[in-house]
């Protein structure tokens, strides 16, 4: 046994005890313990497993953890490469996943945070001193209560698909939301949809319970058809219009081109997208109301006044007058 390699493995129990008290008071099951070591020292591979090993069963006979190499809650790197008798200490801590349902019952609110890019969130006149675009969102209202009762450091929202900021989300939107860094892992979700549904007449959820990355994935990848319903304007409209959008888009497959709206953001292709049906019904002599089910990825407003061309076929061009959408709700997600 090298000088070196003597002195790693016989510091294992302080440096398990500095790992006891960083970590003992994070709510966990299991833990994983990773070790970085100097160029220098010989056999790296088998030292590592060793403190690993050695390192990992002090900690958990002291605070009856278990270890995990796959999912481990907590993973703790021990960095010897500066000093290796008090080894830098590390912690990676897994992410908690919730998934839930929600709607959304007030306009003006995105989907997600939308950061200042001006500030990158710092606070500046283009944001009102906010760090962002607006004074709250869907991940923000169902995000606040979750940090309070986790302690986390942050969030990140992943839906099942996002409804335009002007628009209401009537149906129930399946998510997933991220919780960074939580210091608490067990939660009564029961009590947390309550609390957010109490403290929230934006936004509602249900259905709340344990998830995983792996469900993200399933999530983002998953095809969902949803009903929108949506008020046009269409000056100078008549009944025979109606009847000829309801004939025409029936199991029709539309072009769009990227919109306009968001072709700063988003990369210019054209998609091929398919209208399930389309029903319509007078509200006045320049307004009617539509109810359309689509497929997921379908830019419904566009669909409606054409985007200058840019979505074929469009209402404004078969009954060959504007149309345009006033309001936007969306009523139903369908899991394919």
């Amino acid at each position: 046994m090298s000088g070196m390699e003597e002195v790693l493995l016989g510091n294992t129990e302080n440096t398990a005890k500095r790992i006891i008290e960083l970590i003992q008071n994070y709510d966990f099951d299991s833990f994983l313990i990773g070790i970085r070591l100097p160029e220098s020292v010989e056999d790296p591979e088998r030292l590592k497993k060793k403190l690993a090993s050695d390192i990992g069963r002090i900690v958990s006979s002291k605070l009856g953890r278990r270890v995990d190499f796959s999912k481990p809650d907590i993973t703790i790197i021990v960095d010897y490469r500066r000093n290796a008798l008090k080894p830098s200490l590390e912690l990676d801590i897994r992410s908690l996943y919730v998934y839930g349902e929600y709607q959304k019952l007030e306009r003006d609110i995105p989907q997600t945070k939308w950061m200042c890019m001006k500030c990158k969130g710092k606070g500046c006149p283009h944001c009102h001193f906010m760090g962002k675009l607006y004074p709250t969102s869907v991940e923000e209202e169902i995000g606040k209560v979750l940090l309070d009762a986790t302690g986390g450091k942050g969030t990140k929202f992943h839906g099942a698909g996002r409804e335009d900021r002007d628009a209401l989300m009537l149906g129930w939107r399946p998510f997933v939301i991220e919780i960074i860094r939580p210091i608490v892992r067990k939660l009564d979700l029961e009590e947390i949809e309550e609390e957010i549904n109490k403290s929230s007449d934006k936004v509602k959820v249900r259905n709340l319970r344990y998830s995983s990355k792996d469900e993200v994935v399933e999530l983002k990848n998953a095809k969902y058809d949803k009903t929108y319903e949506v008020l046009v304007e269409c000056p100078g409209y008549s009944g025979e219009d109606l009847r000829k959008i309801e004939d025409y888009f029936k199991d029709l497959e539309i072009s769009q081109r990227t919109p306009t709206r968001v072709a700063h953001r988003r990369a210019d292709k054209i998609r091929k997208r398919v209208v399930r049906y389309v029903t319509c019904e007078k509200v006045d002599d320049n307004h009617f109301k539509a109810r359309i089910r689509a497929e997921s990825g379908t830019y419904i407003k566009e669909l409606v006044s054409g985007d200058e061309g840019r979505t074929k076929p469009s209402f404004s061009e078969i009954i060959g007058k504007p149309c345009k959408v006033i309001e936007l709700n969306v009523l139903e997600v369908h899991k394919v």
